[in-house]
């Protein structure tokens, strides 16, 4: 009996560790914490390694201080880093459903967290995706209308890097 509740409780953790894995302040915590624990693992192993307060041990310990300062730095910017991140990949997500007004609306609380340069990048991108989209409709109405040829340079003038262009690209092959 208590093998199987250890072998339970054993997989049940391991759940746990991966369940929260896919809950992003979770992986940004881990992912801040694992990048300064490398060098604050080696800052620490001179430490230990080298005389007490010779040269190596006090650059040693001085790296220690700064490691451990830009850690809490960073976990005190985390909360914002990972607001961001979900406002981006709710705008994406948004975009690739073809719902762009709603992207923009999406994008436009970046600004509120102090990132209008990137506010202002991906409402550009999907206003671009927009306009990609409008001018495939318009092109597949030209096409059903039987005007061929407006439709492939309508095609043609959709920007390559738009997820439009992909359709795209498909319809011109079959023309």
């Amino acid at each position: 009996m208590k093998l199987i509740m250890r072998v339970l409780s054993r997989i049940l953790l391991i759940a746990a560790v991966i369940a929260m894995l896919y809950f992003m302040p979770t992986r940004e915590f881990l992912k801040t914490t694992f990048i300064l624990g490398m060098p604050f693992i080696v800052a620490l192993a001179i430490m230990r390694k080298r005389p007490r307060y010779s040269f190596l041990w006090i650059i040693a310990f001085l790296a220690l201080l700064g490691i451990a300062g830009g850690y809490v730095y960073l976990l005190t910017q985390l909360p914002e880093r990972i607001e961001t991140r979900r406002i981006i990949s709710e705008g994406g997500s948004l975009v690739a459903e073809g719902k762009f007004d709603k992207a923009i609306d999406e994008y436009k609380k970046l600004e509120k967290l102090g990132k209008p340069e990137k506010m202002k990048e991906k409402i550009a991108i999907a206003e671009q995706e927009k306009r990609a989209a409008a001018m495939l409709q318009e092109a597949q109405d030209l096409l059903a209308a039987g005007e061929t040829e407006k439709a492939k340079k309508l095609l043609e003038s959709i920007p390559d890097n738009t997820r439009a262009a992909v359709q795209a690209k498909r319809l011109q092959k079959k023309l």
